[in-house]
């Protein structure tokens, strides 16, 4: 260690009686003789280090700049007119070593010696390298290191890199390297096998690596390895790994042969490479696949995608069903338009060509004719577009459902809305009809409570028929059975109903439903079922028409009291004149015989309600 202070004095520099002339002349004299001996010096030095292929260097502490000749800063890989700061060269050093370096440093100050060590160096040029460094550190007065000054001498340069690059690349791996002799013991292992067995270097080699492989792989990894070195072949496998944490990883493991000069066989050198991660992915793909399958099993979907390049579209067995298609068949999306609805191609295929050019989602519903059987069907297609690494578009993958169903239960829900509120207005104005001529025919409180009440429920139980259908449609035999079945008797003769399965529509089965109780209540009160012995013969038939079928219905009553002509019209009455002939065109006759009424209604049946047509 040199202190800044410490330079000598020439006891004949000092004062002197001689003249002020003499003594600077001397001095000058002296001064040339001074710089011709450190240039010499210099030169000395210059020659002793290039030929031990040193480079000094020379470093400020104060500023961290660093100077050093053409040799050193090639020893670092830089060039001779490159700038270095003290920082920067810490960086250069390699990480395994800087620790190293740091504390002969720290002791050098302390000690007040020279340091010198080698260590590796992570050249400029990406190469690692290997120095030997030998300096000491400069103190000013109060022994505060301002200075580091030294030399560098590359070791084995050329050797060293063919050797460094060997090692970078086997330490760089992310993967256990390792050499096993033909005792399959181990004989070397890189530091990652250290690191991921947390065993020492001397325990990790041998034998030991039977001890951390999955009890279920080593018979398998054993035989493999045995057979390798039979056949002198490489090996190649996937087995599980115990880590320092007790956890297994899986691992695919590749050996290859090593052999010596002479070609004969003495071990293997291989990499096991974690594959845990993706084993597991791989395992949540199969998953997520058989729940995809599941699901669209499920729900009656199929899959498909398309190949912008070719045209070429790839249904699933479901989505070739959908489309009443072979499965397995080669099928272009030019070919699969022609199934399209006339009505909705055109939207359709504008549809798709938006979805690739947007990069948005396609979600469509459209109607389509199966190719099989000819059956027009709504489907739901849903797809996302797809793109190479580059950005390109491919094409498009998606899913597509028959819900001709669907659509089935919209329209018929529709339809029940619009049934709902023209049922409600008519009920409601039926029931102030009822109000109304009730109270116009009664001649007490009671009569009207009893008359009002009765058809109430009578109309309770016509809408009761009719809800079981969902408001579409209500049996003939059904309304009569309802309002006559408590009148008959144990011997079952007293009612007589025959006649054909006759299905009434909504706006025909509630007049109908309401003259049958009518005509029910009358035969109760005044008519065949008022006494013992009476009996009601209700009958019909169906006759084909000019437009719609003809319904000939006919009620008689007999064996009940003597019947007269009434001398004032009631509710029933007008009822079953006037609404039959208003709301049904119904040709109603009424005859008032002696032995009982008898009441006939002619009327068309109305037609079927409309039904779901996915061709509209």
């Amino acid at each position: 260690m040199t202190h800044r202070s410490d330079l000598p004095i020439a006891d004949d520099v000092a004062p002197s009686s001689l003249s002020d002339r003499q003594r600077f002349a001397e001095l000058e004299s002296r001064l040339r003789e001074t710089e011709d001996a450190l240039r010499l010096s210099n030169d000395q030095l210059r020659t002793a280090l290039d030929v031990g292929k040193l480079g000094s260097w020379d470093c400020d502490l104060e500023t961290g700049r660093v100077s050093g000749t053409a040799t050193f800063k090639a020893n670092l890989g830089l060039s001779p007119d490159a700038s270095l700061t003290y920082a920067q060269w810490q960086q250069m050093i390699h990480p395994d070593d800087v620790e190293q370096v740091r504390q002969a440093i720290a002791s050098s100050i302390s000690a007040g010696t020279d340091f010198s060590l080698k260590h590796r160096i992570l050249m400029s040029n990406g190469r690692l390298g290997r120095v030997f460094v030998k300096g000491s550190a400069i103190v000013d007065r109060a022994g505060k290191p301002v200075r580091l000054i030294g030399v560098t001498q590359n070791l084995a340069e050329e050797e060293l890199h063919e050797v460094d690059a060997r090692l970078r690349v086997i330490e760089s791996l992310a993967a256990l390297v390792w050499i096993i002799d033909l005792n399959l013991d181990l004989t070397y292992v890189n530091d990652r096998w250290i690191t991921f067995s947390g065993l020492q270097r001397s325990e990790a080699l041998g034998d030991s690596w039977e001890r951390w492989v999955h009890p279920e792989d080593l018979p398998h990894l054993l035989d493999g390895l045995r057979a390798a070195r039979q056949n002198e072949a490489s090996y190649t496998t996937e087995i599980r790994y115990r880590s320092a944490e007790d956890v297994y990883r899986w691992h695919m493991v590749q050996a290859a042969p090593i052999r010596d000069r002479d070609g004969k066989l003495t071990g293997w050198v291989g990499t096991s490479v974690d594959i845990h991660d993706i084993k597991i992915a791989e395992g949540a793909l199969r998953t997520n696949e058989q729940q995809l399958r599941t699901a669209l099993q499920a729900a009656k979907m199929g899959d498909w995608s398309w190949d912008a390049a070719t045209d070429k579209m790839t249904l699933s067995a479901r989505a070739a069903e959908i489309f009443g298609l072979p499965p397995e068949v080669p099928r272009t999306w030019l070919e699969l338009t022609e199934q399209l609805h006339p009505a909705d191609a055109a939207r359709a295929i504008a549809a798709m060509q938006r979805a690739a050019e947007t990069q948005t989602e396609y979600n469509l519903e459209y109607r389509v004719t199966r190719a099989d059987d000819g059956a027009r069907v709504w489907v739901a297609a849903q797809g996302r577009t797809l793109y190479d690494k580059d950005g390109t578009f491919t094409g498009m993958t998606g899913v597509v459902q028959d819900i001709t169903d669907r659509k089935h239960a919209e329209q018929r829900q529709h339809l029940l809305i619009r049934e709902l509120h023209h049922r409600v207005k008519n009920t409601l104005a039926t029931v102030q009809a009822i109000v109304g001529s009730t109270a116009r025919t009664a001649s007490s409180i009671d009569e009207f409570y009893q008359g009002f009440v009765g058809r109430i429920v009578s109309l309770a139980r016509t809408h009761n028929l009719l809800t079981e259908d969902l408001w579409q449609k209500a049996a003939l035999e059904e309304l009569i059975q309802t309002e006559l079945g408590p009148y008959e008797d144990e011997a079952r003769n007293r009612i007589v109903v025959e006649g054909p399965h006759v299905e009434l529509p909504s706006e025909a089965a509630v007049p109908i439903g309401m003259a049958i109780h009518e005509l029910t209540t009358n035969a109760a009160k005044h008519g065949a079922l008022s006494t013992f012995g009476g009996q009601v013969e209700v009958t019909w038939r169906i006759d084909p028409g000019e437009e719609r079928p003809m319904l000939h219905f006919s009620w008689i009553e007999h064996g009940g009291p003597r019947v007269t002509q009434p001398t004032r019209q009631g509710f029933g009455s007008r009822l079953l004149q006037r609404v039959l002939t208003t709301q049904l065109q119904a040709q109603v006759n009424m005859d008032f015989q002696e032995e009982g009424l008898r009441f006939s209604m002619t009327m068309p049946i109305p037609g079927e309600p409309p039904l779901f047509n996915p061709d509209k």
